[in-house]
């Protein structure tokens, strides 16, 4: 074999060689550039995730919260009749507002705040049957706010679950997050 001949192997070869692994190399950088962008798309919606389920969590506790103020509200003494219906009608709606508040919670999640969530709303939807009940003398004051503070418990559990559930048990827990019961 000529030395030319030889030469146009060797850099045929070479070339061929050169080409292949500049093409394995880009193959491997792809592979690598689609698993650090599949990792932090992954890290993004889990964040997304996570703080809708914060928001779905302070949302509940707020709405309970102004709904315990409504029915507390509608128990002042004294209210002439069409008084306590503008309030009771008031107390139907905040009543609504939660169970729509629970509702998006259970969706959302995590689990074990929707399930004291519905806990916290049942509690909440007892007090409103006590303070009716109340209005119509069947029940004495001291049921209603038995139940007022079986619904500060629940809605405090609430609370206590979305800080487990989101890592931050830790925290010392907040003021009591409801409205007092005293009429």
């Amino acid at each position: 074999m000529s030395d030319s001949l030889l030469t146009a192997i060797i850099t045929a070869i070479t070339a061929f060689a050169g080409s292949w692994l500049a093409h394995w190399g880009l193959r491997h950088q792809v592979k690598a550039q689609r698993e650090v962008t599949a990792a932090d798309l992954a890290e993004r919606r889990a964040a997304e995730s996570r703080a809708t389920q914060k928001a779905a969590c302070i949302q509940f506790i707020d709405t309970a919260i102004r709904c315990a103020a409504v029915i507390q509200e509608a128990r002042q003494p004294g209210l002439i009749d069409d008084e306590y219906q503008d309030r009771l009608t008031a107390a139907r709606s905040a009543l609504s507002d939660l169970i729509r508040a629970q509702a998006v919670l259970s969706v959302e999640g995590p689990g074990s705040v929707a399930v004291a969530a519905t806990e916290a709303r049942w509690s909440v939807d007892r007090e409103f049957v006590a303070a009716r009940a109340e209005r119509n003398g069947l029940v004495s004051a001291e049921a209603v706010n038995a139940k007022g503070s079986a619904r500060r418990r629940a809605v405090g559990r609430v609370g206590q679950a979305a800080r487990r559930a989101f890592g931050n048990d830790d925290e010392p827990p907040l003021a009591a997050p409801c409205v007092s019961g005293v009429a």
